[in-house]
């Protein structure tokens, strides 16, 4: 570790200490790896000086340290907005553009690392999921660069109203009663209000925050909007919100697979959920490789043949032995959209 001066920064140095403002306020945190917009925001702040690591990081833009940095990002602002502290986007912003930078040049290039999270910090990690699977989906959609940022922002931002919640009923690991219900659903109020009041936040980002539980047939909340009268942003969030909240361990039950979490968004496509935002969405996410193995809830253990080009989360598989019971001995074929009483549970490798 060394200290050095801002005049001396380069590129791909990482910090080896928390960066902090004359007031206490954490502005870098330790662990960030140094690029241009971070030096002139320490010159903005009249920082002369920081700690560094002895090397310089030369592939410092990989999916995973991005994926890190974007983490601990989310977690200081959420920690600072549950402070009552003024919240500074800015570090949000710069990491969210890496993510879109990258995402731009292969949109799936995250999908192999989220969803690994522990349920300690659920809600940042389910946080940098959704900014990611927003990203994706406004790729998807054609958006220009400038709006997939403030997307992914958007996303990122979503549920900052949580920190507002009391902890008992955040992290009950039970059903919440009709009571508690109601307190939650003022998260969305809160992460509006905390939003809107940060620097650069345009009304299109912050309305996420309050309007991703709606719900096109109206039965979401806070206003029961219906339709279109959801802004684009908020229904892509919604799409991304439920898929990776159902498939991540909470504290008050267990995560499901990924097809199960499609066939709920398919199931409610056109009725609660843009059906072409979730139609473009599982088509990127939820797929099995041909030659993948996979195991179906009858303990057959199958061999991916052929993909479904209608229902990517039904392939059609080759069975070739048992969990359990006799070994196959002639090998079989099932199409999984034909058979709805068989279906993937696990996946064995890629």
């Amino acid at each position: 570790m060394k200290k050095v001066k801002i005049d001396q920064l380069q590129e791909g140095m990482k910090l080896a200490r928390d960066v902090l403002t004359e007031n206490g306020k954490l502005l870098l945190p330790e662990g960030f790896i140094i690029k241009p917009s971070f030096i002139e925001k320490l010159r903005e702040y009249n920082i002369d000086s920081v700690y560094v690591e002895d090397e310089i990081v030369k592939d410092y833009v990989k999916e995973e340290v991005i994926y890190h940095e974007t983490f601990v990002a989310i977690q200081d602002l959420m920690l600072s907005a549950k402070a009552g502290e003024v919240v500074d986007p800015f570090v949000a912003r710069e990491i969210v553009n890496d993510i879109v930078a990258e995402i731009i040049k292969e949109e799936d290039v995250f999908l192999k690392i989220v969803g690994f999270r522990d349920i300690d910090n659920y809600t940042y990690f389910h946080s940098v999921d959704v900014s990611i699977f927003s990203a994706i989906i406004g790729k998807l959609l054609g958006f220009d660069r400038k709006k997939i940022e403030d997307l992914a922002l958007a996303a990122l931002l979503h549920d900052f109203g949580k920190m507002k919640i009391p902890h008992e009923i955040l992290n009950k690991p039970a059903k919440l009663t009709d009571e508690e219900f109601e307190e939650m659903k003022k998260h969305t109020i809160y992460g509006y209000q905390i939003v809107k009041n940060m620097e650069g936040i345009s009304e299109e980002i912050a309305e996420v925050a309050l309007l991703h539980h709606e719900r096109l047939d109206g039965s979401g909340y806070p206003l029961k909007l219906k339709g279109n009268r959801i802004p684009i942003f908020a229904r892509i969030v919604a799409v991304a919100d439920v898929y990776d909240a159902l498939t991540a361990d909470r504290v008050y039950k267990k995560k499901i697979v990924p097809t199960k979490a499609a066939d709920y968004l398919l199931k409610y496509a056109g009725v609660q959920f843009d059906k072409e935002i979730v139609q473009r969405f599982l088509k990127m996410v939820v797929k099995y490789p041909v030659g993948c193995f996979v195991i179906l809830n009858t303990g057959e253990i199958a061999i991916v043949y052929e993909e479904n080009p209608f229902n990517k989360t039904r392939p059609i598989v080759k069975v070739v032995s048992r969990k359990e019971g006799p070994p196959v001995l002639t090998p079989y074929y099932i199409d999984l959209a034909q058979d709805q009483k068989r279906e993937i549970i696990d996946v064995i490798n890629y």
